[in-house]
C-alpha cells in the first residue's frame, strides 16, 4: 500500500514502546516494523508506522521463546500469518517480537532455535520448494536463527548471514551492479564483531538508499536527513554493537504521494488507501492508441517489488469478452450457429459431461443461451459451481454441475451471469477447433491484436506468471485458494491494462486497428439482449459485454484479490485497470469503476 503518513521510533525501553504503541493504535496506525535489542544492557524497542488499512493484525513484543511459539499456533489457528519478527537476548533470555496479519493466502513456514547448520539446512530444503524467506533474524550471538518464509514464484533472490561489514558492504554494491535491490536487512552480534545479514530481489523497487552500522547515538541525525531528503524509513533493525548499540535502516523515495506532480495520484491514492490496494495499473486510449499507462504502488506488497506497466494481472471476467470475441469468429466462419445445441445427440458439447438422459431443459440449451447468460440456471451466486469441489478438475466440475444442479427456469427466459456458462463456451471452443481454449484465443484473437503478453493465470502461488503480481485478498478472501486453472474463459486471464486495450481495439469498431470481426458480427456481439436483468437500472447485456443506450460497451471482473475493468464508451475513449486487492461482494468494483471514470479526465 502506498503510504503518505507515517512514524518511526526507537529506543524505547519495553514500557516506553507499549505506551507509543498505544497512542498511535488509537490514532489509526499500525505497525509495519517492530524491532527488538539491547542497549547497555536494557531491553529497547525501535519500530515503524503507518497509516494504512488492510486485514485485521496483531503485535507482540518481548516474548520468551515459548510464549512466542504458543502465540505462533494461536494465531495462526485464527488465520494470522506472521509478517515480521526480531530477536534480542542470548541464552534463555531470548526475547520475541513479531508482528501477525490476517490472511488466507501464501503457503508459510515460521521457524526459530535453530543452530547454525540447521538454518543452512532449512534454507536449501525451503529455498529448493519454492520457498522466499520473508525475514530472518539470528540471535545468541549468532548461534540460533529464526525465520519465516513464504511459497510463491517470482522473480530471482538472493539472501546472505554471517557478514562482516566490509563483507556486506561488497555484497551490497556487487548485488547492486546485478540489479538486485536489498529488501531486508538485519545487524547482530556474533563474537564480539557485528554481522549483517540481507535479503535481495532482482524486481523494480522505488530509489532510497540504505544505511547499515549507524551508532544508536546517531540513528535521530539520520532519520532527520532521511526526511529532508524526502525518503520515508522502509526497513530497520537495532542490534547491541560492543557496549553499545547499532542500527541498520533502507530508506525509499515514494514519487506515488507527490500530488502536485500528478494529478492522478490525488484521486488514486485514497482509493488505494481506502481499500488496501498494494498495487494499481491503469492505461487510457483515444481513436484506437494507446495515450497513458500509470502504475502505483507494488506488484508484491512483500518485497516492495513496484508494479510498472509491464506488470501482468489476473483480469477476471474481463476475459469473457475475449471469449465472445473467438466464439463470434466461429460463428463467422460458420463452425458454429447461435441455435446450436450444446447438450445431447448432436449437441455442440454431445453426452460427454454428466449423466445421461439429460432433462429437457438441458437439452433446450443452445450456444446463444450460453454467450448471453440465459441458460436458466448455474448463476453467480453462493452457489456458483466454479467456486464449489476445488478438488474436481474441470470437465469433472462440469459433470458434476449437470449431475447436481438442475436449471431452475427454461432457457431464453430469464438472465442470470453465469460463469459456469463461459466455461462451457471454452469447451466448445475447444471441441470446435480442435485445439486448447487458450492456444486458439492466442492465435486467433490476441496475438494478430497485439495482446502477446496476456496469458492464462495459475491458481496457486508458485504457479505465478513471469511479471504477475502478487494478490492480497480483504477480509480473509483467498486469492490462491480458488480454481483460477479451471476458469479460463470466464475469468482466467491475466494481462497487462495496455494488451487489455489491444485486444478491444480489435473489436471496437473504429477505423483503426482493423477489427478482427466483420461489422455486423460485432454489432450483434455488442448488442444488448432481449432477455435483460431485471433490477432497476441495471445496464442491458450483450454476448460477453455490458452495454447501455448512451453506446458504451464494457465489463469489470472481480475476484478474491483481483478487481479489473475495461470500458469504451461510444466517442472513442477507451481505458483498462487493475489492481491487486479485492473482494466479492464490497463496494470496492463499483467505486474502482467510478475512480477511472475520474481519472481519465485528468490525464
Amino acid at each position: 500500500m502506498i503510504v503518505t503518513e507515517w512514524q518511526g521510533r526507537h529506543g524505547l525501553t519495553a514500557a516506553e514502546h507499549q505506551a507509543e504503541f498505544d497512542r498511535l493504535t488509537a490514532r489509526g496506525f499500525r505497525p509495519l516494523r517492530v524491532c527488538g535489542y539491547e542497549l547497555a544492557g536494557v531491553r529497547r524497542f525501535a519500530s515503524i508506522w503507518a497509516v494504512q488499512g488492510g486485514s485485521a493484525w496483531q503485535a507482540r513484543h518481548d516474548l520468551p521463546a515459548g510464549d512466542y511459539q504458543a502465540a505462533i499456533e494461536a494465531l495462526g489457528r485464527d488465520g494470522y500469518r506472521p509478517v515480521d519478527l526480531s530477536v534480542s537476548g542470548a541464552g534463555g533470555g531470548a526475547r520475541f517480537s513479531a508482528l501477525w496479519e490476517q490472511e488466507e493466502g501464501l503457503e508459510w513456514i515460521a521457524r526459530h532455535d535453530l543452530t547454525r547448520a540447521g538454518y543452512q539446512a532449512l534454507f536449501d530444503d525451503l529455498s529448493g520448494r519454492g520457498f522466499r524467506l520473508r525475514c530472518l533474524a539470528p540471535y545468541q550471538d549468532g548461534e540460533r536463527y529464526a525465520c519465516v518464509w513464504d511459497r510463491y514464484a517470482g522473480p530471482a533472490w538472493e539472501a546472505r548471514h554471517g557478514l562482516s561489514a566490509e563483507e556486506y558492504q561488497q555484497v551490497f554494491d556487487a548485488q547492486r551492479e546485478r540489479g538486485f535491490r536489498l529488501v531486508r536487512v538485519v545487524g547482530y552480534p556474533d563474537a564480539g564483531q557485528d554481522r549483517y545479514a540481507g535479503i535481495w530481489e532482482h524486481s523494480p523497487g522505488h530509489p532510497g538508499k540504505a544505511e547499515h552500522g549507524v551508532p544508536h547515538e546517531d540513528y535521530q541525525a539520520h532519520f532527520e536527513a532521511g526526511l529532508a531528503a524526502g525518503l520515508r524509513l522502509v526497513d530497520l533493525s537495532g542490534f547491541r554493537s560492543g557496549v553499545a548499540a547499532a542500527c541498520t535502516m533502507i530508506w525509499e523515495r515514494t514519487p506515488e504521494a507527490d500530488f502536485g506532480a500528478d494529478p492522478a495520484a490525488a484521486l488514486v491514492v485514497p482509493f488505494m488507501q481506502k481499500w488496501a490496494v498494494p498495487g494499481l495499473s491503469f492505461a487510457l486510449a483515444l481513436n484506437g492508441t494507446v495515450r497513458a499507462a500509470r502504475t502505483y504502488g507494488y506488484a508484491n506488497r512483500i518485497t516492495r517489488e513496484t508494479a510498472t506497466p509491464d506488470h501482468r494481472f489476473r483480469i477476471a471476467s474481463v476475459s469473457k469478452p475475449i471469449t465472445s470475441t473467438a466464439v463470434h469468429l466461429l460463428l463467422e466462419q460458420g463452425r458454429l450457429a447461435l441455435t446450436d445445441p450444446v447438450f445431447g445427440a448432436g449437441g455442440l458439447l454431445g453426452t460427454g459431461y454428466g449423466t445421461v438422459p439429460y432433462g429437457p431443459r438441458v437439452l433446450a440449451l443452445r450456444l446463444r443461451h450460453l454467450l448471453e447468460h440465459s441458460s436458466g440456471g448455474w448463476t453467480n451466486d453462493d452457489h456458483d459451481p466454479m467456486f464449489q469441489q476445488p478438488a474436481l478438475d474441470r470437465d469433472a466440475l462440469i459433470s458434476w454441475t449437470l449431475d447436481t444442479r438442475p436449471l431452475g427456469a427454461d432457457p431464453g427466459t430469464v438472465y442470470g451471469y453465469s460463469n459456469f456458462g463461459y466455461c462451457l463456451l471454452g469447451r466448445i471452443v475447444e471441441r470446435v477447433t480442435g485445439m486448447p481454449y487458450g492456444q486458439f484465443v492466442h492465435r486467433f484473437v490476441l496475438d494478430p491484436s497485439g495482446a502477446v503478453r496476456a496469458t492464462p493465470a495459475g491458481a496457486a502461488a508458485p504457479d505465478r506468471q513471469d511479471g504477475e503480481a502478487v494478490y492480497t485478498g480483504l477480509d480473509r478472501a483467498a486469492p490462491y485458494g480458488i480454481r483460477v486453472d479451471r476458469m479460463d474463459s470466464h475469468g482466467g486471464w491475466a494481462a497487462t491494462p495496455a494488451d487489455t486495450l489491444r485486444f478491444l481495439f480489435s473489436v471496437d469498431g473504429l477505423p483503426a486497428p482493423p477489427d478482427l470481426l466483420q461489422p455486423a458480427t460485432r454489432t450483434a456481439m455488442t448488442t444488448a439482449s432481449a432477455v435483460r436483468p431485471v433490477s432497476p437500472g441495471t445496464p442491458g447485456y450483450a454476448r460477453g459485454w455490458a452495454v447501455n443506450g448512451a453506446g458504451t460497451i464494457w465489463h469489470d471482473g472481480t475476484l478474491p484479490g483481483t478487481q479489473a475493468i475495461l470500458v469504451r464508451p461510444a466517442d472513442g475513449r477507451a481505458w483498462s485497470a487493475v489492481c491487486n486487492a479485492g473482494r466479492p461482494g464490497t463496494a470496492l468494483a463499483d467505486e474502482f469503476d467510478a475512480l477511472m471514470w475520474q481519472v481519465q479526465q485528468v490525464v
